[in-house]
C-alpha cells in the first residue's frame, strides 16, 4: 500500500522547521478521484531554497532539475516509486519560440494561491495542506471534478502555452469530462498556436490520450476545435468522410476489445489511427484505387507524420506501425492453407502477422459487430500453433547454411543466396523437409541446374 505523503519523515521535518508541505495539481485530482497514484508533486512554502535542500539531503537522494534549477527531485532511502517532485512556488511565463522557454521565479514567500494560478485547469489547481489535510481549492476545482467538468483558470492559459488545450483533451477523455463552453470557445481561438509548440511534447499528450478507454473522444474534440488539422492533418481530410468514424472505431476497438491480445499497445493503436491516413491522397488521384494503393499511400504519410511528431520519444516504433499500415490490406482468403500463411509469416514477421489479424479484428469489431469473425480468430489460433511448434519461417532455422553449401561446392555469392531462398521455400511449403540431409539433396541438385548464360 502506497503511504501517505503526510508520514513521509522528511516531510515531518520540513513541518519541524516552519514549512509548508502540500501535495498539488495531478497528484491531489488522482486523489480526489480514487485513482492510484502515479506521482507525487510537493510544494513548500515558507523556507528558502538552500535551507530546503540541506533539509531534505539526510533522507534521500536530491538533485535539482527543471527551468532554473527550482525543482527538486527526491528519492527518499528505501523508497521504490518515482522520485519525489518538491518545489517552491513560483510564476513562470512562455518566453521565446515553440514555447519550449519560461520565465520562472521560484519564491518561497509566495501564497499557494498564486503558484495555483499559473496551472492549466482547475482540476489541477488544487493543494492539500500536509499538516492537517486541508484542501486550497481557489478557483472551484473540486466542483468541476464533482461535476465532471475541465475549465480553464485562466483566459490566458493556452496563448501562455498552446499545448494545454491538447492535454485539456486528453485530460477530458481519460477521466470522462465535459469541456465547458468557454474553455472550448478558447482552444478554437488559439488552435493555430499549437503549430509552435515542441513535436515530442505534442507526442506526450497523444500517448496520454490514446490510454483513454475511447480515444475517439479526443480525437473527435480536436476536429471540432481545428486542432486535428495542424496536429494530424492527414486525420482531418477524412472527416468529410465515413472515413473518420471508420478510423475512430477502429481505434477505440483496440483499446476496449478483450479478445485482443495487443489492446491497448500504443505501436497497434498508431497503426489503427493512421492506416486510412492516404485515403484523400488516392481519391485525388481521380482514378480507381484498390486497397494496396491505400495502404502505400498511407503508409508513405504515415512514416512523414511519426517522423514530423518524433514519435519515438514515447517509444512507439516506426518501422512496426509502418509495416502493419503496408500489409493493412492483406487478403483473409489467400491465407486459408498453412503454406501460404507460414510464407506470409516469413514474408512479414510473426509478431507483425499477429498485430495484423488483431488490427482486422479490431476493424470488424468496430464497425461491422454483426459480422462473424471467426475466419480471423482461426488465423491467429493457427499461426500461435506455428509459433508454438517452432515451424522454421526463416534461413537461421533452416538445418542448413551457407557453410555447408560452401562445401558442396557452390561458392559464395548471389548464386549460393538463390539456393538458400529456394531450400526456405521448399521448407514453408513443407516443414517436414527441413532435415539436414534432404536440404542438401536439394541444394546439390540445384547446384547442378544449367544456369543461363549471360548475353552481350
Amino acid at each position: 500500500m502506497t503511504p501517505s505523503p503526510a508520514s513521509f519523515p522528511f516531510v515531518r521535518a520540513l513541518q519541524q522547521r516552519g514549512a509548508r508541505v502540500y501535495t498539488v495539481g495531478g497528484t491531489v485530482r488522482d486523489e480526489l478521484l480514487g485513482h492510484p497514484r502515479k506521482d507525487l508533486d510537493l510544494l513548500v512554502t515558507g523556507l528558502p531554497q538552500p535551507d530546503l535542500l540541506r533539509c531534505l539531503r539526510p533522507y534521500g537522494r536530491v538533485q535539482l532539475t527543471g527551468r532554473a534549477f527550482g525543482v527538486i527531485k527526491l528519492l527518499p532511502h528505501g523508497w521504490d516509486g518515482p522520485p519525489i517532485d518538491v518545489a517552491l512556488p513560483r510564476t513562470e511565463i512562455s518566453t521565446g519560440l515553440g514555447h519550449r522557454d519560461f520565465e520562472v521565479t521560484f519564491d518561497h514567500t509566495l501564497p499557494v494561491e498564486t503558484d495555483l494560478g499559473r496551472r492549466d485547469f482547475t482540476i489541477n489547481a488544487m493543494a492539500l495542506d500536509l499538516a492537517d489535510g486541508h484542501l486550497l481549492d481557489p478557483f472551484g476545482g473540486y466542483e468541476d471534478l464533482q461535476q465532471r467538468r475541465l475549465r480553464q483558470v485562466s483566459i490566458t492559459a493556452f496563448p501562455e502555452d498552446p499545448l494545454r488545450m491538447l492535454r485539456g483533451i486528453q485530460l477530458a477523455a481519460r477521466f470522462a469530462l465535459q469541456i465547458e463552453p468557454a474553455t472550448r470557445e478558447s482552444m478554437q481561438t488559439y488552435a493555430a498556436a499549437i503549430s509552435t509548440v515542441a513535436p515530442e511534447r505534442i507526442a506526450e499528450e497523444l500517448r496520454k490520450l490514446l490510454q483513454a478507454w475511447a480515444p475517439s473522444q479526443g480525437f473527435v474534440v480536436m476536429q471540432e476545435v481545428a486542432l486535428l488539422t495542424y496536429i494530424l492533418p492527414e486525420l482531418a481530410c477524412l472527416t468529410d468522410g465515413a472515413a473518420f468514424t471508420r478510423t475512430m472505431r477502429r481505434l477505440d476497438a483496440v483499446q476496449q476489445c478483450e479478445r485482443l491480445s495487443y489492446r491497448g499497445d500504443l505501436d497497434l493503436l498508431l497503426a489503427a489511427l493512421l492506416c486510412d491516413s492516404g485515403l484523400s491522397s488516392v481519391a485525388q488521384t481521380g482514378t480507381s484505387w484498390t486497397r494496396q494503393d491505400l495502404a502505400r499511400a498511407s503508409t508513405r504519410l504515415a512514416r512523414q507524420r511519426l517522423e514530423a511528431l518524433k514519435i519515438t520519444t514515447i517509444g512507439a516504433t516506426p518501422a512496426l506501425i509502418s509495416a502493419l499500415i503496408t500489409h493493412s490490406a492483406f487478403e483473409v482468403n489467400a491465407l486459408a492453407t498453412p503454406a501460404a500463411l507460414r510464407r506470409f509469416a516469413h514474408a512479414v514477421g510473426c509478431t507483425e502477422a499477429l498485430m495484423l489479424f488483431e488490427l482486422r479484428l479490431a476493424d470488424r469489431l468496430g464497425n461491422a459487430p454483426e459480422q462473424p469473425v471467426d475466419d480471423l480468430l482461426d488465423l491467429r489460433q493457427r499461426l500461435r500453433m506455428v509459433i508454438d511448434q517452432k515451424t522454421p519461417l526463416s534461413l537461421k532455422e533452416l538445418a542448413v547454411n551457407g557453410d555447408d553449401l560452401q562445401h558442396l561446392g557452390i561458392p559464395a555469392g548471389p548464386r549460393l543466396g538463390q539456393i538458400l531462398q529456394t531450400l526456405l521455400g521448399h521448407v514453408l511449403d513443407d516443414p517436414a523437409q527441413n532435415s539436414r540431409a534432404h536440404l542438401l539433396a536439394l541444394a546439390q541438385a540445384e547446384r547442378d541446374l544449367p544456369q543461363p548464360r549471360a548475353t552481350d
